[in-house]
């Protein structure tokens, strides 16, 4: 049996500009990511033993030396990814709210091993945190995800 990793994963968006109507890359907020060995990745932090979601993203909100939205967590999407190798742990991600930043607020990446990138809509990557994304423009349910396809929701009717 595999073990699980809960990871909380940071949606920190950047404002659409729409004082330029035709520069249509810039009429979608962007979304920061961070980039290691030249992969893109959500910000975000492995879930500690008895810590909690708020204080999780609190962490990883302090690395990026920025300041979270005040509680309460809007959680965006939650997304199960199966271990794919023998040994390798189970993943949960839960996306959520890291609130809206300049373009210009990170004058220098948080470490020497990290850049930070902002990253237009459709070059996301990951369908969770396309998911996040759409959950917090459009105020609706957050997604849950397993594999990054979402599940399917029950009829009320029945």
């Amino acid at each position: 049996m595999t073990g699980r990793q809960v990871w909380v994963f940071l949606l920190v968006r950047c404002p659409a500009e729409t004082r330029n109507p035709l520069d249509s890359a810039r009429l979608w907020p962007r979304v920061l990511q961070v980039v290691r060995d030249g992969v893109p990745y959500p910000p975000g932090v492995v879930l500690r033993p008895g810590e909690s979601i708020q204080r999780a993203a609190e962490r990883a909100g302090a690395a990026l030396g920025i300041e979270l939205p005040p509680p309460p967590l809007r959680l965006l999407a939650v997304d199960q990814q199966p271990a794919t190798a023998a040994g390798q742990a189970e993943e949960l991600a839960l996306f959520v709210d890291g609130g809206s930043v300049a373009a210009d607020a990170f004058a220098a990446p948080p470490c020497a091993r990290h850049g930070l990138t902002w990253t237009p809509v459709e070059g996301l990557g990951r369908v969770a945190l396309v998911h996040a994304l759409r959950t917090r423009l459009l105020a609706v349910e957050p997604a849950v995800l397993v594999e990054g396809m979402p599940l399917a929701r029950e009829s009320r009717d029945g």
